[in-house]
């Protein structure tokens, strides 16, 4: 039954796996291992640009040429300034859908729509390496009107993209308008893939419109700059299929400034005009030369926002430049194949199935803790060399395994070792018992010799109340008397060793050791005489009859072990020294006291106790006279 555990541990955490809020989890461990593994955004600076649309360039040229969206010869002066500074590519995340129809004034000129479009179309051909952006989307969102069907021609949408199997496909594509879709260089897509959590975590690397293929903004971007970067494929995660940003740490560094060189739009606007009327420009062309440089907004009116795992928010523009950047740096992040998922989860559940079999719950969690974090730390080191495996469900498996062996331990094995304990704690003192439990190989046949103290208590005129009361009436009686002196032998370290008819005889100084045994065992006997008096009270208000006890204590020399056969045994002591204490308990008779002890046990006292010396004896089985005392009691 036991070995079902981790079987039933992986299949359920596998369907635990099916769920959303634990696909939502993995994503934030993918999140966590994103910022762990960010490169410094260094490399990027010296390849990629971004001039931001932002609110002071929207401020700024409003009284130049109205409010936005502005005139397209707007965008191409700035297209001209950017071709004649030498960039690499010109990427441009504005979406020219439609043809302008408006009129309006760019400073004392009248222009019309028409003229403007015609402008933005001129300045794109003559730059020839401009990408726009085109929109993809659910077709419930598109006007079928502006189909890609309408420009299948253009040669900005006859880019081949690389080949991959992770295609998604798409209804409608909505491109710039025809004659500025002809004039580009490439066109790329805009489709973004929100994870349900929120966060922006994946791309559509392509999609498919018909039988015609369409890389997206970055990839198309990448392409036009000389670059075919490989596509990992085995990245989709989630119902549509996308590969994995392989973010890095921007946009922004620890001081606050951008990662990434950034121009104001204006800036660069006004750069073109004081071009144009021979004065030096403001923004130094040199820091485009060579440069994939990426136009788009990051006014609050007007960007587009998305969610990162480095911070509450991106700007599209943002976004497209960290892709470009893992694109050029050949930096991709794999979703690992479906079989290192069973192959974790398999690992993770037999891990524990083999420590629970071998070792105790806390062992046990230790090594389940330990493989958590060999996981974790080898998530983390395959993350950052492109490979993401999944730990959200191998922990949940590991977990899952982990209480199913502890709730075996304790409610299966556990039961069994309770029901144990509670019945040999009924032979043998709960030190035994614990000691035995702790280093079961004492339970072995055979024993050791030890220096201890062993005590005879017994019944004085038994047989008379036997012979008087009915035989469960003394069976009652007898029982309430062991029950009463066998919690003070364990009270006083003892441990009693058997009953014999109305006799019982405690051990002192084993099986654990004790170096005042001795007294222990002393004060067991006053303890015993004490107790007995409150018994007798008890018994002579209910009519009952009363009983006295005689005592012989001894210390010296004896073995102590298991003594039976494999099948039955019981733990005693044998020797000289213990026949002595029962003959000491018998001569309790001929002297009329109640607590005799040898000279060898006082010689060992610690303590205090009133003593009276009876003398020395000659006991049954011995020939050498022995010298005993008379403990008396207190009230004595």
């Amino acid at each position: 039954m036991q070995r079902t555990i981790p079987l039933a541990a992986a299949v359920l955490a596998g369907a635990m796996g099916l769920l959303d809020f634990v696909h939502d989890i993995e994503l934030q461990t993918y999140d966590a291992r994103a910022v762990v593994t960010a490169p410094p955004p260094a490399a990027a600076a010296a390849a990629i640009a971004l001039i931001a649309i932002d609110d002071e360039s929207i401020r700024r040229l409003e009284p130049l040429v109205g409010r936005w969206p502005w005139p397209r010869l707007v965008h191409a002066t700035v297209i001209d300034y950017l071709a004649a500074a030498g960039a690499k590519v010109i990427g441009y995340d504005i979406l020219f859908t439609e043809r302008d129809l408006r009129k309006f004034l760019v400073g004392d000129q009248e222009w019309t729509g028409e003229e403007s479009d015609a402008a933005l179309v001129a300045s794109t051909r003559k730059a020839g390496n401009v990408v726009h952006i085109a929109e993809a989307a659910s077709a419930e969102l598109l006007d079928p009107s502006r189909a890609i069907s309408q420009v299948l021609d253009a040669p900005a949408l006859n880019t081949r993209p690389p080949e991959t199997g992770c295609v998604e496909p798409r209804p409608l594509l909505t491109p710039p308008f025809p004659a500025l879709a002809e004039a580009s260089r490439a066109i790329g897509h805009s489709l973004f893939v929100l994870d349900a959590d929120g966060p922006l975590r994946r791309i559509a690397p392509v999609v498919q419109v018909g039988d015609r293929r369409i890389p997206s903004f970055a990839l198309a971007t990448t392409l036009a700059a000389g670059m075919t970067p490989p596509i990992d494929v085995r990245m989709s995660y989630g119902n549509l299929c996308a590969v994995m940003i392989p973010w890095y740490a921007m946009p922004t560094t620890d001081s606050g400034a951008p990662a990434l060189p950034t121009y104001s739009f204006y800036d660069v606007f006004y750069s073109q005009q004081q071009v144009i009327e021979g004065q030096p420009p403001g923004v130094d062309p040199a820091r485009f030369k060579d440069r994939i440089v990426i136009v788009g907004a990051t006014a609050a009116a007007v960007e587009d926002i998305f969610s990162t795992p480095f911070r509450g928010d991106a700007s599209g523009p943002e976004v497209h430049a960290t892709i470009i950047d893992g694109l050029l740096r050949n930096r991709s992040i794999a979703r690992a194949p479906a079989v290192i998922d069973v192959l974790l989860v398999v690992a993770a559940v037999v891990t524990v199935g083999v420590a629970g079999a071998f070792f105790n719950a806390w062992l046990t969690g230790a090594v389940t803790v330990l493989f958590a974090v060999v996981l974790g730390w080898l998530s983390v080191m395959l993350f950052a060399r492109g490979s993401w495996i999944p730990v959200v469900v191998p922990l949940i498996a590991l977990a899952l395994a982990y209480v199913g062996d502890l709730a075996w331990k304790y409610f299966v094995e556990g039961r069994e070792k309770r029901q144990i304990k509670k019945l040999f704690s009924r032979y043998v003192s709960k030190d035994v018992y614990e000691q035995l439990v702790a280093n079961p190989s004492l339970a072995a046949l055979g024993g050791a010799r030890r220096h201890m103290t062993v005590l005879f208590a017994d019944i004085r005129g038994f047989t008379t109340m036997s012979e008087k009361g009915s035989p469960e009436d003394v069976v009652a009686q007898l029982n309430h008397w062991f029950t009463r002196m066998v919690a003070v032998v364990f009270a006083h370290r003892g441990t009693v060793d058997k009953f014999v008819g109305d006799m019982v005889m405690a051990l002192y100084g084993a099986p654990l050791d004790d170096e005042d045994h001795a007294d222990h065992a002393v004060q067991t006997a006053l303890q015993m005489i004490a107790t007995l008096h409150a018994l007798n009270r008890e018994w002579a208000a209910a009519g009952k009859t009363q009983l006295a006890i005689g005592i012989g204590i001894n210390t010296g020399e004896m073995i102590a072990g298991n003594v039976g056969s494999e099948s039955i045994m019981s733990y005693t002591v044998i020797g000289d020294a213990v026949n002595l204490g029962a003959r000491l308990e018998s001569l309790n008779k001929d002297y009329g006291t109640r607590i005799i002890i040898s000279d060898a046990t006082r010689r060992r006292l610690k303590g205090r106790y009133n003593l009276d010396p009876l003398g020395d004896v000659i006991v049954k089985g011995k020939t050498a006279p022995v010298a005993i005392f008379e403990v008396k009691s207190h009230d004595a």
